[in-house]
């Protein structure tokens, strides 16, 4: 009994000993009583949090030869990030009339995540060659994220992906779709038989194996007589020499569909003038002495009269008047590869198997790039432009395509490559020529990469080099620089922009939401509604009425809205079981139903 007597009082004494020479770990429980931070609700700011440590120690801790050490850090998720160290007492001032005053900042990084961490300050007290941990005190629980919400051509997993970029067309509407081939087939003199039984070997060749590309729509004969005297006997030879050439077209059976009009000229100075203004064998003087005569309104007879008086006719005569006795073949040849459904499927085709692509110009490249509906088709033609046709044209449209093979990639590592991809091609574009479209595009894969400084210069770039401010294009933009001062925290500058933007559900939700981070809550909501009339299944627009009416404390708006904006988005649904707008209603059976 006294042996386990004496073994109770010993281990008493130890423990006693233990304690008496321990830190009193609950001594500066109260340390932390007085100190806070502001705002309570954390806020993002561009790409950063900016929150203030404020309050006041109590005087019973500030002892000389005491010092007070705060470790703020951020806790979220499964980990935190350490705020550095402050010391707001050093022991070397001790004031024992007041209390020590805190009014520290501290700025940190925003990463994703942080939307449900909180902000802690871990205290320790240095004393008398001892340390002392205070328990840690939770100053700000959650962080509003609200200027993230802004839509910039985000990806969400319940939505169609967003197209990005603006790709520069050509025109060929107006295009000259049709094109003209003529040949003179000659003729003996002062008959109606070809010379030749044979037709001119580019004539027999377009007729049989026409152009790659070219279909014949038109063909038409016109007879012609030379003035000279044998032609000029039978006044009916230029008829006749019409009606030969027909009867030999219509041997061929492809032209036999098309018809072939029929045409003739007699007593008449129009091929001759075409022949006289090519002909090299005399002065520009002296062809005006031929002009004069065929413009001096008397009849052919009497003009003739008056050349054979010129010193050159025996020239003219020789070189030209024998090219007279012919008949004319025009065909008319329609480009049909500018009406051709498969086009781009063809030039694909052919990049993909390695042929050439020689009988395609560049209009017929651009076209089909235009008219492909897929980025890898595009991608091989766009590509094929840049070598052989190097414009501003090919290297925007090959970054646009680059752009939104990036928007469509899982993989990081591959998405960023694409990425660098369209941001070379878009500023090769602009060494060739700087333009309000490829600047445009600069931004939009700037913004991609999450390059929200650079795609803003980029962005503002676009819109100083349009002059018109109702251009469809600059409204477009300031759309985007818009959304990018909601990023950037230019709230009010935002508003101005997204005014001037194109009213689509989306610049609408942006500016709604513009107005809410300036506290101007009514026409917040005048946006939030017209981006709801434009688009009911958009969600956003539902979703910023909801912040609305959170804000203003109506709670039956709160949950219609809510309830409607969570159908339409699962990536909507899941912020709001989390918004820190909502934390007041979250264990509110009826707001916890709208998840069910």
């Amino acid at each position: 009994m006294l042996k386990r007597s004496g073994f109770y009082l010993i281990t008493l004494i130890y423990i006693g000993v233990f304690y008496a020479c321990s830190p009193k770990i609950n001594q500066f429980e109260k340390l932390l009583d007085g100190v806070y931070a502001k705002p309570e609700v954390l806020t993002l700011h561009r790409d950063s949090v900016r929150v203030s440590i404020q309050g006041a120690l109590p005087l019973a801790y500030l002892t000389k030869e005491t010092k007070i050490h705060f470790f703020p850090e951020y806790q979220y998720g499964e980990g935190a990030l350490r705020l550095g160290k402050l010391t707001p007492f050093d022991g070397e001032y001790v004031l024992n009339t007041v209390q020590v005053r805190l009014d520290e900042t501290i700025v940190f990084p925003y990463l994703q995540g942080m939307e449900e961490g909180r902000l802690v300050i871990k205290a320790q007290v240095e004393r008398e060659g001892k340390s002392y941990s205070v328990p840690e005190k939770t100053v700000a629980k959650g962080l509003n994220t609200v200027p993230l919400l802004a839509r910039l051509g985000q990806i969400t997993p319940d939505e169609p992906i967003p197209d990005l970029g603006i790709y520069m067309t050509a025109d060929f509407s107006g295009i000259n779709t049709t094109e003209s081939r003529e040949f003179a087939v000659p003729f003996v003199l002062g008959k109606d038989q070809p010379v030749s039984k044979s037709l001119p070997a580019s004539l027999n060749t377009l007729i049989v194996r026409g152009e790659q590309g070219m279909a014949i729509r038109k063909v038409r004969v016109t007879g012609l007589v030379s003035p000279e005297n044998q032609d000029l006997a039978d006044p009916n030879l230029a008829s006749k020499r019409s009606d030969a050439m027909k009867t030999i077209l219509e041997t061929f059976p492809n032209l036999k569909p098309i018809g072939i009009e029929q045409n003739y000229r007699r007593n008449d100075w129009f091929d001759f003038r075409l022949l006289l203004g090519e002909y090299q064998g005399i002065t520009a003087n002296e062809k005006e002495e031929y002009y004069n005569i065929i413009l001096d309104r008397t009849d052919f007879e009497s003009q003739l009269r008056k050349m054979r008086q010129l010193k050159t006719f025996n020239k003219v005569n020789r070189d030209i008047f024998p090219k007279l006795r012919a008949v004319k073949v025009s065909f008319i040849l329609e480009n049909i590869r500018f009406s051709d459904p498969e086009i781009a499927a063809s030039v694909y085709r052919l990049l993909k198997e390695g042929k050439s692509l020689d009988d395609f110009t560049k209009e017929h490249l651009i076209y089909a790039g235009q008219k492909s509906p897929r980025l890898h088709e595009k991608e091989a033609i766009y590509l094929k432009l840049t070598e052989i046709f190097p414009s501003e044209l090919s290297f925007n449209n090959l970054g646009v395509v680059f752009l939104n093979q990036a928007q469509r990639e899982l993989d990081l590592s591959s998405k960023n490559v694409l990425i660098s991809k369209a941001i070379s091609m878009f500023r090769q574009a602009n060494k060739i020529r700087i333009t309000s479209v490829s600047m445009h595009n600069l931004g939009r894969a700037l913004i991609l990469r999450g390059d929200y400084f650079d795609a803003y210069v980029a962005i503002s770039e676009a819109s100083a080099l349009e002059r018109n401010e109702t251009n469809e294009f600059l409204r477009m933009n300031e759309g985007v620089r818009g959304a990018l001062d909601i990023i950037n925290g230019d709230y009010k500058l935002a508003t101005i922009r997204l005014n001037r933007a194109p009213e689509n559900e989306i610049n609408l939700f942006n500016k709604g939401l513009a107005y809410f981070l300036t506290e101007d809550l009514l026409s917040a909501s005048v946006a939030f509604e017209e981006s709801v009339q434009v688009n009911r299944e958009f969600g956003y627009g539902f979703y910023g009425l909801a912040m609305v009416a959170a804000e203003s404390g109506d709670k039956e708006r709160l949950f219609e809205n809510l309830r409607k904006a969570v159908e339409r988005s699962e990536f909507l649904k899941g912020r709001a079981l989390h918004d820190i707008l909502f934390s007041s209603y979250q264990n509110d059976p009826e707001y916890l139903s709208i998840f069910k």
